[in-house]
């Protein structure tokens, strides 16, 4: 859960919501939620991204975020095994890590405990609408009847936009992780290259790596992240792998005497621009959009529920969803 990867302006604002959210999270599910305040450090070994951290944090600051600069030696203080060459970091402490399978299953259970259905492993084939208002789902086990549809399907969104005559430019954006040993007091923050935000903006097809470490809930030492556009491939790429070890090795040499445990690759639900989509669409009454939310699904998803929820009952939502508008693609209506 960051801010400190985000720029001023409306993906901050649902960060900010969103961040605060998980206090609630917590207090609803108790340790389940498995939820650290641990940080987060953005490092920086180049001189053009150093000198602009200054102004982004001032510009943040005044946008609701604490966070502070740091000196190589308080870096150093801080996470002893950063030990690469670097220009100082600035320090994040409101980010922070949670278990976001637990809090699902968590949140699920809340649901039923309301008096919800919770139906999990069953295929939605496709939006069911009829004189251009939701009528239901396609499902594999049938029909399901509804007033009312969000589509929250991530990187698989597009294609059952498109079975609601809705044009959804939503792309599958590949990332692969490396797990490495136990290794639990290996870092205390999260850590981040300041190239990680341009890797992240960035509309190129192809591979960009940037370095992000942390020691998982259970101790584990977690290190990515990679971005390239390869449509549904989750091939596993050792020379991707191993791109991502080099980059962090060159923060954290100790990254090298490490054993390799597993390697992964995901998809992320890629919208040019940067920003999800979120609310209600013209395509068909009763339609919610609620994905494109590239690799920080996990931090915006309870917010988004929350507004998504909010819009359905009619009610004021906690943020402006203008700038998130699902048509502001130009959305072509199929039908």
């Amino acid at each position: 859960m960051l801010c400190s990867d985000k720029a001023p302006g409306p993906e901050l604002g649902l960060a900010r919501l969103g961040l605060a959210l998980f206090d609630e999270i917590e207090e609803l599910l108790g340790e389940a939620a498995g939820i650290r305040r641990k940080g987060a450090l953005v490092v920086h070994t180049g001189e053009a991204g150093w000198a602009a951290e200054p102004e982004r944090l001032e510009r943040l600051r005044a946008a609701g975020v604490e966070c502070s600069l740091m000196t190589p030696a308080e870096v150093r203080e801080a996470e002893p095994e950063l030990r690469g060459e670097l220009l100082g970091a600035s320090w994040f402490p409101g980010d922070l890590q949670c278990a976001p399978r637990a809090i699902a299953r968590g949140l699920a259970a809340e649901a039923e405990r309301l008096g919800a259905t919770v139906s999990t492993g069953v295929d939605v084939e496709s939006i069911v609408i009829r004189n251009d208002r939701i009528e239901g789902l396609d499902t594999g086990g049938g029909g399901l009847a509804a007033d009312a549809v969000v589509l929250a399907a991530g990187a698989w969104s597009a294609p059952l936009a498109r079975s609601a005559a809705l044009e959804l430019p939503v792309e599958p954006r590949k990332g692969q992780l490396v797990r490495l040993e136990r290794r639990p007091d290996f870092l205390r923050s999260k850590v981040i290259d300041g190239g990680y935000m341009a890797a992240v903006a960035s509309a190129d097809a192809g591979l960009r790596v940037s370095t992000v470490m942390e020691t998982t809930l259970d101790g584990y030492v977690l290190v990515g992240s990679s971005r390239e556009r390869r449509g549904f491939d989750l091939t596993v790429d050792a020379r991707v792998s191993d791109a991502l070890l080099q980059a962090a090795a060159g923060l954290a040499p100790g990254v090298r005497a490490l054993r390799v445990e597993s390697a992964w690759a995901g998809l992320r639900p890629w919208l040019h621009g940067g920003l999800p989509a979120i609310g209600r669409t013209a395509a068909a009454d009763g339609l919610w959009i609620a994905t494109g939310h590239e690799g920080a699904g996990v931090a915006h998803g309870p917010i988004t529920g929350r507004l998504v929820a909010q819009g359905i009952c009619g009610e004021p939502t906690a943020l402006e969803l203008e700038p998130f508008r699902p048509d502001r693609f130009g959305s072509r209506y199929l039908r």
